[in-house]
C-alpha cells in the first residue's frame, strides 16, 4: 500500500528537507517554476552506470544507462528504447557531415516499491536536431514496467491534471484559453463548454500548436483525416466514425491500474505533455512543457510547470503515491532495492525481437589474430560470439580471458574439431565435456551453446550434446576465399535483421574483414549482440537446432 500519510498535505518542513535531494537546485523565477526531483544514476550508492561512445566517420553515437541487475526488465526496456532511437537516427543520417546522438538516463524515483527513469535523446547535426524524451517506471510488487499513465487514477484523473497545467498557464504566463498548446488548449476549451466531460479531448486526434487557436466547441474534425496508422492517429484515439453506435464503451474509462490499459492510454495520450513529468520538490508534479509553443515564456530553454500538492492528491494512484513517497524522501538505501541481489550485474540487455540485431560468431580459435579482432570490436562496442577448441584454450588462455572479459561469449567447437558424426554417443559426449571443463577453467562459466565443425549433425550428436546448437545463416566462404574484400562484401549484402553470420578469426584476411563490417552495419542501424541475446537461452532446449533468429 502507498505510503497514506502523502494523502495529506505535506508539512512545511518535509516540503523544506526536499532541497536537500541530490540532483535539485532552487531557481529565482518571476514565472511559475517547479523544482524538479531527478539524478544522475551515479548519485546511488552501489548502483552502477554503462556509458558507449561510437565515433564513426559519418556519426558519432553515445549513450548512458543504469544497470539494475542482470537482465532487470528495467535496463533492458531502457536499453532497447535506446537502441531503437539509435536504429532511427542512424537510418536517417544526411549525406554529408558528421551528426550526433548523445543518450542518457536520469532517476526519478528510486525505492523498494518503485523505480521511475527519464530517457533524453539528443541530436545535432540533423533536420529537427534538439532533445526528446520519455519517461518509465517499474513496479517491483508486479515486476512490470510501466508508462506515466500508471501514475494516475484513471483517464479523469489525467483530464484533471491537464487542466491543472492549463491554469497555470493561464494565471502564470498570462495567456488566453484560445492560445493553450496542443493538448492542454482542447482538453481546456472542451471541458468549458462541457465541464461534465471525462477527458472529452482525447476522443479526437490533438491538434498541431498552430492549430489549436480557435477550437471551440462544435468543431468539426478536419477534412483529409487520415486513418489508424496517421501519426495523429498515434497521439490520441481516433474519433467515433459515422454511423457507429453511440452505446459504444466511451473514452475516458482505462483501468489505469491494468498494464495493458495503461499502456493503451499511453497512445492515446502521446501528445500529452504529462508523458515527460517528474514529481516537484514540494510534492506536486512538474510539467514539462517547450517554450516555443508557449507565448509569453521568453528565452528560457525549458518550462517546468507546477501542479500543486493538493491535486497531485487527488489524481494520483497507489504507484504514483508510492513514486512520490520514493522521490520526496530523497529516494531508498540501494541495500533496499530488490533487484537480484545486485545491482552492477549486466545479463541481456536488448529485446532483439525489437530490433535490427546481428550475432557476428568467430570458428576455430583462438588464434594469433584473435587480439586484433578484440581491438576492431571494441571500436564499436560490438559483443559477439567465439566458437573456441578445446585444444587451443589451453594454448592462448590470456587470449580466451580477454574475450570473455570484454563481454562476448565463448562457445563449443569441440576439442580439435574433429567431426562430431563419426563418434559414438559417448565419444561425443566425452569430447564436448572436455573443452566445456577447459573453457570454464579460464572463464570460470561453461559455454552456453555448441557449433559442431563444418555444421555436421545426426541425431547421435543432438541427443548427446548437452548445449543447444547453433548453426549460421549467412556463410561468407572466409576460409576459401581468403579475399578480405569479398568477405566483406558478402556479409554486408547478405546480413538481415535476426542474422548469425559466420568468420573464422584464425584468418588475417578475415579479421581485416572486420572494420568494413562492423562501420557497414553500424551504419545500418544494427546492433551486435551474442548468440545468447539474440535467440534468448529460455526458449532454446539441449540438441536443438538454430541457424537464425530473423522475425517471422
Amino acid at each position: 500500500m502507498a505510503d497514506t500519510s502523502l494523502r495529506r498535505k505535506l508539512t512545511l518542513s518535509a516540503a523544506l528537507g526536499l532541497l536537500l535531494v541530490p540532483g535539485c537546485h532552487t531557481v529565482e523565477q518571476n514565472l511559475p517554476y517547479a523544482e524538479t526531483i531527478q539524478f544522475s544514476p551515479d548519485a546511488l550508492e552501489g548502483l552502477a552506470t554503462r556509458t558507449v561512445s561510437v565515433q564513426a566517420d559519418h556519426s558519432t553515437v553515445s549513450y548512458r544507462y543504469p544497470v539494475l541487475g542482470e537482465s532487470h526488465p528495467l535496463t533492458t526496456e531502457v536499453r532497447t528504447r535506446m537502441a531503437e532511437h539509435q536504429t532511427a537516427f542512424l537510418e536517417g543520417l544526411p549525406d554529408s557531415g558528421k551528426p550526433e546522438l548523445a543518450q542518457d538516463v536520469e532517476i526519478l524515483a528510486a525505492s523498494e516499491h518503485v523505480l521511475g527513469a527519464r530517457i533524453t535523446a539528443t541530436t545535432s547535426g540533423v533536420r529537427d536536431a534538439g532533445t526528446e524524451s520519455s519517461t518509465l517506471w517499474y513496479d517491483t510488487a508486479s515486476q512490470e514496467i510501466l508508462p506515466w499513465t500508471a501514475l494516475f487514477q484513471d483517464e479523469e484523473s489525467l483530464e484533471v491534471a491537464h487542466l491543472a497545467v492549463a491554469d497555470v498557464l493561464q494565471d502564470g504566463y498570462r495567456i488566453s484559453a484560445e492560445q493553450l498548446p496542443g493538448l492542454v488548449g482542447e482538453i481546456a476549451v472542451r471541458a468549458e463548454a462541457d465541464p461534465d466531460s471525462v477527458s472529452a479531448a482525447a476522443s479526437e486526434p490533438a491538434q498541431d500548436t498552430e492549430d489549436a487557436e480557435g477550437t471551440a466547441e462544435g468543431t468539426e474534425e478536419p477534412e483529409g483525416t487520415e486513418g489508424p496508422d496517421s501519426p495523429a492517429a498515434s497521439r490520441a484515439p481516433a474519433a467515433p466514425e459515422e454511423g457507429k453506435d453511440e452505446a459504444a464503451p466511451l473514452v475516458g474509462d482505462a483501468d489505469l491500474g491494468d498494464p495493458e490499459q495503461a499502456w493503451e492510454a499511453a497512445e492515446r495520450w502521446s501528445a500529452s505533455p504529462l508523458a515527460d513529468l517528474a514529481f516537484s520538490t514540494a510534492g506536486g508534479l512538474a510539467v514539462r512543457m517547450d517554450p516555443a509553443v508557449v507565448p509569453s515564456a521568453g528565452r528560457i530553454s525549458e518550462i517546468l510547470l507546477p501542479v500543486e500538492p493538493e491535486t497531485a492528491e487527488e489524481v494520483l494512484s497507489e504507484l504514483g503515491y508510492q513514486a512520490r513517497s520514493a522521490a520526496v524522501t530523497a529516494n531508498a538505501d540501494p541495500e533496499d532495492f530488490p533487484f537480484d541481489g545486485t545491482l552492477t550485474a549486466e545479463g541481456t540487455t536488448l529485446d532483439c525481437q525489437r530490433l535490427k540485431c546481428v550475432a557476428l560468431t568467430f570458428d576455430d580459435g583462438p588464434g594469433e589474430h584473435t587480439e586484433e579482432l578484440l581491438d576492431h570490436m571494441a571500436e564499436y562496442e560490438a559483443k559477439g560470439t567465439f566458437y573456441v577448441l578445446g585444444s587451443l584454450v589451453a594454448e592462448f588462455p590470456e587470449i580466451v580471458g580477454r574475450t570473455h572479459a570484454e563481454g562476448h561469449e565463448m562457445g563449443n567447437h569441440t576439442w580439435k574439431h574433429d567431426d562430431l558424426t563419426t563418434l559414438s554417443a559417448d565419444g561425443v559426449a566425452k569430447d564436448l565435456e572436455r573443452t566445456d571443463k577447459a573453457i570454464e577453467k579460464v572463464t570460470g562459466e561453461l559455454p552456453a551453446t555448441l557449433r559442431p565443425p563444418y555444421g555436421a549433425l545426426n541425431g547421435t550428436v543432438r541427443s548427446a550434446t548437452p548445449h543447444p546448437i547453433i548453426l549460421w545463416d549467412v556463410d561468407t566462404m572466409d576460409w576459401q576465399s581468403r579475399d578480405t574484400a569479398a568477405v566483406a562484401k558478402h556479409a554486408l549484402e547478405e546480413t538481415v535483421p535476426g542474422s548469425v553470420v559466420l568468420f573464422h578469426d584464425i584468418h588475417k584476411s578475415s579479421v581485416d574483414a572486420i572494420p568494413d563490417v562492423l562501420d557497414g552495419l553500424h551504419r545500418d542501424g544494427y546492433h551486435f549482440v551474442t548468440v545468447s541475446d539474440i535467440f534468448g537461452l529460455d526458449g532454446m532446449d539441449p540438441g536443438e537446432v538454430h541457424t537464425d533468429a530473423r522475425p517471422n
